[in-house]
């Protein structure tokens, strides 16, 4: 046993030293199975306190919900040795068999660090999600490339208060980037049919339409960002267009019906939008796995070391064997998922935006608010809340926000207000936001986005090899496979983006805008258009071999951004960068040879993949010459940097490696340093290093290191 705590001591103190353990150029999680909180006493008794009245207030134990009002955060401190994390805990559930006084299940939040590069998380009661099962089930979809939301069996340490639980992790922007998504949108049901008593429950069945909000209201930080989750919520409602956009809906469907039917319940659904590709991806929420014999298929069977990986991974995360029939149950789904799964890196089909199938009563209620907008002075819309009985709805229209009443007797529009974005926000984000109007609880339906997406443009032509992009669109080149082509873009107009997706064998682009500096200079940046895009170029799930890349004059965040893609660059030369020149994210990136002139931010950005230069020329970076940052690898073969605040920057558990590397008129040389509290420190490692006329030759913290190599 001594022996046992001291190797468990040597290894966390590994763990608190060493910034690259547990998340350093890897995506997967390495929670420990343990986890201690410690309150005040204050604070504990305000948890206590609020844990014994929500489980004696009501109806008798499972047979009601948890009342709001008991879930407040309370402040609370995570001890891992000698560190002490700063974090808020809350009740969570909304049934009572979240409830053990004084134990409960639990919502985690850090402040001003991570755990373990978990930001937020829910600490279950075992016997809410079948324990172990829950672990199974995550681990399956997982092995089947669904997004999962990490989850293992943990020990919990709440004030002496020891017991079991189930960890897993919140649907944060650290998710969806460990699973290649770029921060977005990610839609729940609004649950506020918990909250009804019976009147007000039949006057919602009797309206016959879901209300979704936002999962991550993080996301929601800007006009754009609220625009796309508004988006998606009108998607969500258009129950047609909807189904066909969920990727492997069909097979996600069939799997859950069979072993975790709960999961399928509308309220337990969760939908991750891709505003690019007007996709969807389900994410699993809440199944109640169950594996019943005669169900269970005994009869299908996998390649081995595929189900001995399963059991490993499996028993790292309940410290538990697989069962006979879990292991039936994986064989089964796996051999059923084989040659049936498409990802979201596959091509993009064209979409067709007259060809939304809104539904009957989706329709009915946008027709008549709209209607009621233009019978209406939109300047002297009714502000007054209604003294009848009223439902309330809200949405976007023309880039503004409304929200408007329909009376319940009249089924008629009464009264309709602009809002502002935050009291917007609040509406399309918060489950159980009700105004009362005549003692009825008015419950928001959010119905999202009406009439103002971006246009998309296909480019069906493809025996054409110039381009010229004229409208205020996306256009979208979707092209399989391409070889031995020069294919020319010319933005005519400053609001075009141009998304490409497709595999190129010894293709010359060569991308250039003819406006002129003026239009440019004054053009409304944002950091992200309406569909996500960051670049005025975007390739998307591409694949490179020997291809050059040109580009000239771009007015976007990125000149080039590459995203999800693979393979070998030949040569790229980007010059005259209103902002960043080049950007790739997600992917693994050889460069042959890479110059850039006059970007009036960084020169060259890298996150979240593996990248290769061979030779690299930057000069006049606004700030950068390369930035390299969250999780991604680095390595430089000779690099030339003049004239520019910082050389080289490697941030949030970044690695770069340099092996010649020349940098003058420079403010800093090297930095080095954490910026991600999700994220650690950072390492630089250089040979053959020469800078000249700098300010400071090298920049870190006490999470980072600079090496320079002889």
């Amino acid at each position: 046993m001594k022996i046992i705590k001291c190797f468990i001591f040597i290894s966390l103190i590994i763990i608190l030293l060493d910034p690259n353990i547990g998340s350093a150029n890897s995506k997967e999680l390495k929670i420990p199975s343990n986890i201690e909180f410690k309150l005040s006493n204050s604070e504990y008794n305000k948890y206590i306190r609020r844990a014994m009245r929500a489980y004696t207030d009501g109806e008798f134990y499972g047979k009601k919900n948890i009342k709001k009002k008991y879930k407040k955060w309370v402040k609370a401190k995570i001890i891992i040795g000698d560190k002490k994390i700063s974090s808020k805990i809350r009740i969570l559930g909304d049934w009572k068999d979240h409830l053990r006084p004084p134990l409960t299940s639990l919502k985690v939040k850090t402040v001003d660090d991570s755990y373990f590069g978990v930001t937020r998380f829910n600490l279950f009661l075992p016997e809410t999600r079948h324990a172990e099962h829950e672990v199974f089930w995550t681990l399956v979809l997982k092995k089947l490339k669904f997004p999962s939301l990490y989850t293992r069996m943990v020990e919990v340490n709440l004030n002496g208060n020891i017991y079991k639980a189930i960890f897993q992790e919140d649907a944060t922007k650290e998710f969806l980037e460990r699973n290649n998504i770029t921060e977005t949108v990610i839609l729940k049901n609004n649950d506020f049919d918990f909250y009804l008593n019976e009147e007000e429950n039949e006057i919602y069945k009797k309206l016959d339409l879901l209300s979704y909000v936002v999962d991550n209201n993080n996301f929601l930080k800007n006009e754009t960002s609220n625009f796309i989750a508004s988006e998606a919520i009108n998607k969500s409602l258009n129950s047609n267009f909807f189904n066909e956009r969920i990727i492997n809906e069909k097979f996600f469907k069939e799997i859950h019906k069979k072993y975790a039917p709960h999961a399928l319940a509308p309220v337990n659904r969760k939908y991750i939008y891709l505003p690019s590709k007007k996709f969807f991806l389900p994410l699993y929420y809440d199944g109640n796995i169950k594996f019943m014999p005669g169900k269970t298929n005994c009869d299908k069977k996998i390649d081995n070391e595929i189900l001995n990986d399963f059991k490993v991974e499996y028993a790292n995360l309940t410290n538990k064997k697989l069962g006979k029939l879990q292991s039936c149950a994986f064989s089964d789904i796996y051999s059923n998922s084989l040659n049936r799964l498409s990802n979201h890196y596959e091509f993009l089909n064209s979409y067709d935006q007259n060809q939304k199938k809104e539904s009957i009563k989706y329709s009915q209620i946008k027709n008549k608010i709209l209607n009621f907008l233009n019978k209406e002075n939109i300047g002297s819309l009714k502000s007054d809340k209604p003294s009848k009985k009223a439902i309330l709805y809200t949405f976007m229209f023309n880039d503004k926000y409304f929200k408007c009443f329909e009376g319940i007797e009249s089924q008629k529009i009464i009264s309709c207000n602009q809002i502002d974005q935050l009291a917007y926000a609040k509406y399309i984000s918060e489950s159980g936001k009700f105004v009362k109007t005549d003692n009825f609880k008015s419950y928001p339906i959010n119905l999202g986005a009406f009439n103002n997406e971006k246009p998309i443009i296909f480019i069906n032509d493809q025996d054409k090899k110039n381009f010229y992009l004229s409208e205020e669109a996306t256009y979208y080149f979707i092209n399989k496979e391409i070889k031995k082509e020069l294919v020319t873009f010319s933005f005519k107009n400053n609001k075009s983006k141009l998304f490409i997706q497709g595999k190129f064998a010894d293709v010359k682009f060569d991308f250039k805008t003819e406006l002129n500096e003026e239009k440019v200079l004054s053009k409304e940046i944002a950091r992200y258009d309406k569909n996500l895009l960051t670049g005025c170029v975007n390739f998307f799930d591409s694949n490179f071999k020997n291809v050059s890349i040109k580009s000239t004059g771009m007015n976007c965040e990125d000149s080039v951004n590459i995203k999800n893609s693979f393979g070998n660059i030949e040569k790229v030369e980007i010059s005259n960068s209103q902002f960043d020149a080049l950007d790739l994210d997600f992917s693994q990136i050889s460069i042959n040879e890479l110059f850039v002139d006059n970007a009036k931010n960084d020169c060259l950005d890298f996150s979240f993949g593996d990248y290769k230069i061979i030779k690299a020329k930057l000069d006049y970076c606004g700030d950068k010459g390369i930035s390299v940052g969250e999780r991604s690898k680095l390595n430089l073969i000779n690099g030339i940097i003049f004239n520019s605040k910082i050389g080289v920057a490697s941030k949030d558990d970044a690695v770069t490696s340099i092996d010649n590397v020349m940098i003058k008129n420079i403010n800093t040389c090297l930095a080095a340093y954490n910026k991600k509290k999700e994220f650690q420190g950072s390492t630089i490692k250089v040979k053959n290093f020469n800078c000249d006329k700098y300010q400071t030759q090298l920049q870190t913290d006490n999470l980072s290191k600079i090496l320079i190599l002889k």
